[in-house]
């Protein structure tokens, strides 16, 4: 059941889901099981079905439908969507992935997710892709916030222009997001060629869907209000 403003997250750990391997491949369509065969390991084969498995089942859920019988279209940039919603967005990173969804497919959404670590050359990627005040607030920042300011930043960029739907051909520096650990996710400044709108019109969340993880949810509007479901919900009548 949606609540008003309700942006619904699952979160999932695919080691924990091997046991539904079979299950899910028996849902994917001819197409996506061609897709998870060209990966070049079992271990990237099986992810690929686990987590498109556990999107048709989240998805099939959410729509009262069996999740075998799901049709995606995909966007010029190659976004995958539901025609007639609902909008729904998914990011991983290795085992760990991170699911969106939006009551109607009109809404603009997207999310990324990784994992906290160790980051040798986050000044030089910051350098290199960050907006000037993206690399000043950086390089302001002591040494023990760098590396979650690093992965605020890049989570927030990722959502933002996986939910306008242009993904990588987006300049990451023609943007600029908060990445100071402890203030609030917003987009700051938004170049008016990227035909995006303007950064106001946008909200950003912070996501830590587990221990280790850091997360990013950009959706366009405001009043919206993300709400992380628990994984069983995806398995349960």
């Amino acid at each position: 059941m949606w609540e008003t403003g309700e942006i619904q997250l699952c979160y999932a750990d695919l080691r924990g889901l091997a046991h539904r391997l079979e299950a899910f491949r028996a849902l994917l369509s001819p197409d996506e099981t061609a897709r998870a065969a060209r990966f070049a390991t079992e271990e990237l084969r099986t992810r690929c079905v686990l987590r498109r498995g556990l999107l048709r089942h989240r998805l099939g859920r959410v729509l009262g439908r069996d999740p075998a019988t799901l049709a995606f279209a995909y966007g010029p940039m190659g976004k995958p969507f539901l025609p007639g919603g609902p909008a729904f967005n998914l990011a991983d990173c290795k085992d760990h992935v991170l699911i969106a969804i939006a009551p109607l497919e009109t809404v603009e959404l997207g999310v990324d997710v990784e994992r906290l670590r160790r980051l040798p050359d986050a000044a030089g990627i910051a350098e290199r892709f960050f907006a000037p005040e993206e690399r000043d607030a950086f390089a302001a920042l002591p040494e023990a916030l760098r590396d979650e300011a690093f992965l605020n930043g890049w989570t927030r960029k990722e959502a933002f222009i996986k939910a306008t739907g242009q993904g990588l051909s987006t300049p990451l520096d023609r943007f600029a997001v908060e990445l100071t650990p402890g203030r609030p996710a917003r987009l700051l400044s938004l170049d008016g060629a990227l035909e995006a709108g303007d950064a106001a019109e946008w909200s950003l969340f912070d996501l830590r869907p587990a221990p280790g993880l850091v997360g990013a949810l950009a959706v366009r509007g405001d009043g919206w209000r993300p709400v992380f479901r628990p994984l069983d919900e995806a398995f349960s009548a």
